[in-house]
């Protein structure tokens, strides 16, 4: 049983078998033709031009093997015998490559489209292979393509979706982010090759951006959530979350965001190598503590590069790695280092998430107290427009900060607005009320509708006031 046949005019079943059979020829054409060769780019136009008017009449397109059968939108193209061939081909050739189909949410681009499907044609001989060419395309692909993953029949024959609400979806990806970072460090650990690990790392890194792009206080909520007993594959996840939020506000497009995003997850990984007794103290480092600390940083290296192909993106992960803990200043000049600007803001995302964790030798900073000291070294330590990026993303008062209303009532910020007339009166959970009793309720106030002393932020409160109760937790369930 298969899925049925509606929702395509048969105008639009013509283009949907065109599309598959034009896909077929360029794959072939490039295989056999130079990527410049006039063939390629008329057989390139062509199927651009399809793409194009298909996405005018859908608004987005979805096409994919599912089985042996091919869809659009969840709809199956009506394929004749006399097309089986190619067909057939061409969802070997996907099958092969651990793909399932290919996704295109905007109009596209003849040479973003041409240098996409040049990748995709190379040959693949194994896994391994697979593998890095799966990477390859997440790092070449426009913002309008993406690849799919392979689907199968559910059993009434169906295509099934299966769909979460935000909020879920969200804590999911950070859980699966917390994960990759504790198997990156056994495969550090190991010695083994990383290149099942930064796939994955990947992905996570463009489901982080979808959250992003819809719900930008959803993902702020995830780098709220402090486990200092799990500090380094915490880190990791909250770093990349905080470099894309301000990657995001900087308008960098999607493509670098994930370079950006991988980078930052990686950066910090190789310091879980030196021995705890480093990590866990506060004492500044000797000469010897120093050349450790370098030797894990080579260690992180190794352990990027790989003993694959090289690329742009991977080189881009090592500059990272060597250069978000040097001072935006140097010292001996007085002048702006020339680091990346990845370097930059990972320094800054990385600063934020460290101070505001419980570490063994001191507590956590409030959100707003780590702003402050991050804030009073923009300009020498980090670079003051990222530094500024935060603040106005963070607000005056950053998701999980403690507050002290005064009706008495103790909150933790829940929510800001993106309006600057509205930072000082965010919206807040009341987690005890004016006698010091935890409200059970929940209870979500927003201070900027709320009349009164109980809609009014009088002092930042430390942690203890919450007694037990995990900020973090607080602002995202």
């Amino acid at each position: 049983m298969s899925a049925p046949n509606k929702g395509l005019t048969p105008k639009l079943q013509t283009l949907a078998k065109r599309m598959v059979l034009q896909l077929h020829m360029v794959l072939k054409t490039v295989r056999i033709h130079d990527p410049n060769n006039n063939a390629l780019l008329v057989t390139t136009e062509n199927l651009k031009d399809t793409i194009n008017t298909l996405w005018a009449a859908l608004g987005g397109i979805k096409f994919q093997f599912v089985d042996d059968v091919a869809y659009l939108n969840d709809v199956r193209v009506r394929l004749d015998s006399s097309a089986s061939e190619q067909v057939e081909w061409l969802r070997g050739e996907f099958t092969q490559r651990g793909l399932g189909g290919l996704a295109f949410s905007r109009p596209v681009d003849t040479l973003a489209l041409r240098e996409f499907l040049i990748v995709l044609a190379r040959p693949v001989e194994g896994e391994e292979d697979a593998a890095l060419l799966r990477e390859s395309l997440m790092e070449v692909k426009d913002l309008a393509l993406d690849i799919l993953g392979p689907r199968t029949f559910a059993d009434d024959g169906v295509v099934a979706e299966i769909r979460i609400d935000k909020r879920t979806f969200a804590l999911q990806t950070y859980a699966k982010a917390l994960v990759a970072a504790t198997e990156a460090l056994g495969a550090m650990r190991a010695g083994t090759d990383p290149l099942g690990i930064r796939l994955p790392v990947v992905r996570i890194v463009q489901d982080l951006i979808d959250i992003g792009t819809e719900r930008v206080n959803l993902l702020l909520k995830m780098s709220a959530i402090k486990k200092g007993e799990t500090y380094v594959a915490s880190h990791a996840a909250n770093t990349c979350v905080l470099a894309i939020v301000i990657g995001k506000a900087m308008e960098i497009d999607r493509l670098q965001l994930v370079d950006l995003g991988t980078a930052a997850f990686f950066a910090d990984l190789g310091f879980a190598l030196l021995p705890p007794e480093m990590i866990d103290r506060a004492a500044t480092l000797d000469d010897a503590d120093k050349s450790a600390a370098v030797d894990a940083m080579i260690c992180q290296v190794r352990h990027l590069l790989g003993t694959g192909r090289m690329s742009e993106a991977i080189m881009r992960r090592v500059i990272v790695t060597f250069e978000h803990h040097r001072p935006y200043l140097e010292p001996a000049t007085g002048k702006p280092a020339e680091t990346h600007l990845f370097s930059r803001i990972v320094a800054v995302a990385d600063a934020y998430d460290a101070l505001t964790t419980i570490r063994p030798w001191r507590p956590g900073y409030p959100p707003d107290e780590a702003l402050r000291i991050i804030s009073k070294q923009a300009g020498t330590r980090f670079d003051p427009l990222i530094v500024r990026v935060l603040v106005n993303l963070l607000g005056m008062y950053p998701l999980g900060s403690v507050v002290m209303l005064g009706s008495g009532e103790v909150g933790v910020v829940y929510h800001n607005s993106n309006d600057p007339r509205q930072f000082e009166t965010p919206w807040v959970r009341v987690v005890r009320d004016a006698s010091g009793t935890i409200v059970k309720k929940t209870i979500i106030r927003n201070l900027a509708e709320h009349p009164g002393p109980g809609g009014k932020i009088v002092s930042s409160a430390t942690a203890d006031k919450l007694e037990g109760l995990d900020a973090a937790s607080l602002v995202v369930l």
